[in-house]
Order: structure tokens, then sequence, then C-alpha cells
């Protein structure tokens, strides 16, 4: 589901089918959520039979729903390249950072947090926003420092959820440079 909105908006380059996606799986977590609020209960029992769902308790967002929160608004508030790349960046180097962080991560930063994982997420990152930096009229370098930004955000132990706040603060840290580059150039 994650990498679904940053395809659709790389194909179509408009902004309309990803935020109606978005928004109709924002809905249905959003309700997901709301029932999870009203019968913690249940909730319970079957976090106990299929352990692994939801790591979050009743009353917490979960992490998708933060993820589908961050599409929503990239889609809507940040220039598409940065939107694309914000959205890949989140996705992709999340993934690898928690599947390398768990399987190889020896030297840790925070719980649950190694530096195995970040580099992991930082090198993946780091290649595509080359790619994609080929492919958009955005600079590396402002891609870089997105994906800096974000690979510490994953790390540090917030109170927000990182899928919240990787996927918001990074794309608006990229969206001040690409503003600023692109008047400062024409």
């Amino acid at each position: 589901m994650g990498g679904l909105v940053p395809a659709v908006y790389l194909i179509t380059k408009d902004p309309l089918i990803p935020a109606l996606i978005s928004s109709f799986f924002l809905f249905w977590l959003l309700l997901m959520e709301f029932e999870r609020y009203l019968h913690p209960n249940f909730w319970a029992w079957l976090l106990k039979h299929s352990p692994g769902i939801f790591k979050t308790k009743p009353g917490v967002l979960t992490g998708d729903t933060n993820f589908m929160i961050a599409s929503f608004i990239s889609v809507l508030y940040f220039p598409f390249p940065v939107a694309v790349s914000n959205l890949l960046f989140l996705t992709f180097g999340d993934a690898v950072s928690a599947i390398i962080g768990s399987k190889y991560g020896k030297m840790h930063i925070f719980p649950g947090k190694t530096v195995e994982g970040l580099l992991s997420g930082i090198l993946l990152n780091s290649m595509i926003g080359l790619l994609l930096s080929f492919h958009f009229a955005v600079s590396f370098e402002i891609l870089f420092t997105g994906i800096l930004i974000g690979c510490i955000l994953e790390v540090l132990p917030l109170k927000l959820d990182d899928n919240l706040t990787v996927g918001i603060v990074p794309g608006i840290v990229m969206t001040v440079l690409f503003h600023n580059i692109n008047s400062f150039a024409s």
C-alpha cells in the first residue's frame, strides 16, 4: 500500500488521483482507528490471536494511518517532485532500515534502532534520490538533505510516530529549499 500513492503520482503527474487514493485509504484507516477506540476489548482479543497486525494500543494511531496522513498532506501541499521523492524515501527507506536493522543490526543507537538500519536507509534513499534528481528538476543536494533529515527523525525516540514526522518534516524542508533555489536561479 505504501508505494501506491507515489507510484500513481509519478505516472499521472496529477495530484487528483493520488489524493483520492490516499483519502480513500485514510477514510477506512480512521474508521478502523475509531472502532479500535470504541471496542478496545475486541482489539485486545484480535491482537492476542493475530500478533503483529497492530503494534499500537487503541487510542494511538497506527503507523499505517500516520503514513496515509503524511501521504495525503504530501500530495496536497508539496511540489510534485518533492512529494514523490519524499513518499518514496518514506516507503523504501523505512522498510529497508527496519529489515536490515532487525536482521543485521549490532550497534544500537536507541531501542529498536541500529546504525546498520540507519545507514541502509540512507544508502537506499540516496540511490533513489540520485535517480530522481535526473528525472526531476530538483538537485540531488536538496533530496539528500531531505534523506538525512528523514533518517535522523526515523531513529530519534520521539513521541510522534515516525511515519508522520518522516513523511512531513523532510518534505517541508525540501519544499523550502526547492522554492528558494528555483527563485534564486530565476
